[in-house]
């Protein structure tokens, strides 16, 4: 395992996916905390519980149920608490995992050097392919952060990360193993059953006028309308503010002459090296020497790449012919910049010396890319400019309303003050909800119990901030009869069909004739029976929920069982059948992917009882 942890060490296969998560999480928030945390949130296993990782956790869990729901579930139909349960287990997942990551030794000079790698090749942080250090830092700094905060922030996810995959990649699955899996799951089954459909059985039911409005009185709780709220809002919109941006005169002259400067220093260097480490040898001398030693094999001509593969001592990139793929700056240490920084394409450098490590580099490849048109840089550069004003202006306007705000000046004063007219938006349920700006934090607040009306809420969305005051909370009241007497229909009918069934079920199983039994069932439309031979597990004859409890009862057994559907079944089991050795034989290979997967969920359990259950959660003032 220790192996497997160790090459997941290093490349961009992880750092790729550990990206993908932390960017949305960083840049784009999450509508749920402020109603769900409050104050300061402890630790888990030692390591603080910050509001990013709050962030993260949220997000996570956004993004894991619509994983499996489809991506227009909604994170916020969910109660609090379910929410604040999910939340919580990602959390101490996110911490527990890094509290292990960091005391196997796995946040390092190498995670720390991918991390960074991950942060200049990322495209927010970019302008025409190329890593912007005034870009990244008002990005980071804007949510929170300094630029050695967020390299924090990827390396601590980078090692978890690590952790996690190098833990459940570790497969091994025997031929006995699969064997025995496919012996199960393609055992089939023959039964007998009776079934009372469900639709066919409210098709036979006719309701009077009378019992109609007889069940609508009686049961007038279901039949109430939903809640209803409306709100007044002021957008806030930095698009805006964009033709109030004035351009100094020769900016764009002057950062178009130091974007070219930058431009010429950002041809992409591939190097390669050969190392030594000075811990694998009795002395630094001795590790001197073996590194002379392959300073010499190249100077006598020999290849870099088979030296690096034969006298490398990083495990990493030798068998790679020492490849670290392309020089950047914030990576690599100083003793790098410096020497290449006169190396030719091909040309290797002097022997430098590290803290524990000794290091030869070879230039293997270098890229220098055509500069974009001048105009369209330029253009590109006025228009940062102007989003960056812009934004700014944006946010002088709000910073002078907070004054008001906080004073409980209304959502009239504060239009009249920004010269802007109210809107209104429609009456909302929290089932109809569809405000033109799709933000989540909007709903949450419009419905949250706390809310009172005609008291100025903020809401920031990047480039748009909302001031929106609730107007008027309609309360649910009983519809008129002719308003829902298709929903009445509909529930009584139901209802009865339940109570039908019921008795059915009863009157079926207190029949002992087996010649009786059927003509009761050819009696009724709705009522059916058959016989099944070799029903499979995942068989589209019946219900899924039907199957499963077919297949965990034992042969013999008579059980009954409620489709989701709403038919009843009641199944006399009769046998199961494993397949036959040849059976089993043809289809083994098949089952190859679906065991490394079992045993992958079945370490995925180990850990959590061993690890997760064990956490050491203290969490204070967290609502969950």
């Amino acid at each position: 395992m220790m192996n497997s942890l160790r090459n997941f060490l290093t490349g961009p296969r992880l750092i790729a996916v550990v990206l993908v998560c932390a960017l949305p999480f960083v840049f784009l928030g999450t509508s749920s905390l402020s109603t769900v945390f409050t104050g300061s949130f402890g630790t888990i296993n030692g390591e603080e519980v910050t509001e990013a990782d709050l962030n993260m956790a949220t997000n996570t869990a956004i993004s894991r149920l619509k994983s499996i729901y489809g991506e227009d579930f909604e994170f916020d139909v969910l109660d609090e608490e379910t929410k604040g349960a999910l939340i919580k287990q990602e959390l101490i997942s996110q911490k527990v995992l890094l509290s292990q990551a960091r005391s196997l030794g796995f946040i390092n000079d190498t995670s720390i050097e991918e991390a960074k790698k991950s942060i200049i090749q990322t495209p927010q942080f970019q302008i025409e392919g190329v890593f912007n250090e005034d870009v990244y830092e008002a990005q980071v700094n804007s949510n929170g952060y300094t630029k050695d905060g967020y390299v924090d922030l990827i390396t601590d996810m980078y090692a978890s990360e690590v952790f996690r995959n190098s833990i459940v990649t570790e497969n091994f699955v025997t031929q006995k193993e699969i064997y025995k899996l496919v012996s199960l799951l393609e055992q089939t089954s023959d039964i007998k059953f009776t079934k009372i459909s469900f639709d066919g059985l409210k098709n036979e039911i006719i309701n009077t006028v009378e019992e109609l409005t007889d069940y609508y009185n009686n049961n007038s709780i279901k039949f109430y309308s939903e809640e209803k709220r409306n709100f007044s809002y002021l957008i806030l919109d930095q698009t805006d503010y964009e033709s109030k941006v004035n351009v100094p005169e020769d900016y764009i002259k002057n950062s178009y002459e130091e974007y070219l400067i930058r431009y010429e220093e950002s041809a992409q260097i591939r190097i390669a090296h050969i190392m030594i480490e000075k811990n694998n040898y009795e002395s630094r001398d001795i590790a001197y020497d073996a590194i002379n030693n392959v300073n010499s094999l190249l100077l006598t001509g020999e290849d870099f790449s088979k030296l690096a593969s034969q006298y490398s001592e990083d495990i990493v990139t030798k068998e790679d012919g020492g490849d670290l793929e392309y020089f950047q700056q914030d990576v690599f240490p100083i003793e790098f910049e410096d020497a290449i920084e006169n190396l030719a394409l091909n040309e290797t450098s002097k022997i430098i010396e590290l803290d524990d490590t000794f290091h030869i580099l070879k230039i293997t490849e270098i890229n220098v890319q055509e500069a974009p048109p001048e105009e369209q840089v330029k253009d590109q550069l006025k228009n940062e400019l102007i989003q960056t004003e812009s934004f700014a202006l944006m946010q002088d306007d709000f910073n002078d309303l907070e004054e008001m705000i906080y004073n409980n000046a209304s959502l009239a004063e504060i239009a009249i003050d920004l010269s802007k007219n109210i809107e209104t938006s429609s009456y909302y349920s929290v089932n109809d909800f569809n405000f033109s700006i799709d933000d989540p934090q909007i709903k949450d607040y419009l419905f949250s119990l706390e809310t009172v009306t005609n008291e100025v809420y903020t809401i920031e969305l990047g480039d748009v901030i909302l001031l929106m005051s609730i107007n008027t909370i309609v309360s649910p009241s009983l519809k008129p009869y002719d308003d829902v007497k298709d929903e009445v229909e509909n529930s009584l009918t139901e209802t009865k069909a339940l109570e039908k069934i019921a008795l059915m079920d009863i009157e079926l199983n207190s029949i002992e004739n087996e010649s009786d039994k059927l003509d009761f069932i050819n009696s009724y439309e709705y009522l059916s029976n058959d016989n099944f031979v070799n029903v499979k597990r995942y068989s589209s004859l019946l219900p899924r929920e039907v199957l499963t409890n077919i297949f965990n009862e034992v042969s013999g057994e008579i059980i009954s069982v409620n489709a989701n559907n709403g038919d009843k079944y009641t199944i006399n089991i009769k046998s199961f059948k494993k397949p036959s050795e040849e059976e089993i034989n043809e289809i083994l290979d098949q089952y190859q992917t679906f065991a490394d997967e079992n045993i992958s969920n079945h370490i995925s359990n180990i850990i959590n009882e061993d690890i997760f259950q064990q956490a050491k959660v203290k969490l204070d003032n967290l609502l969950l």
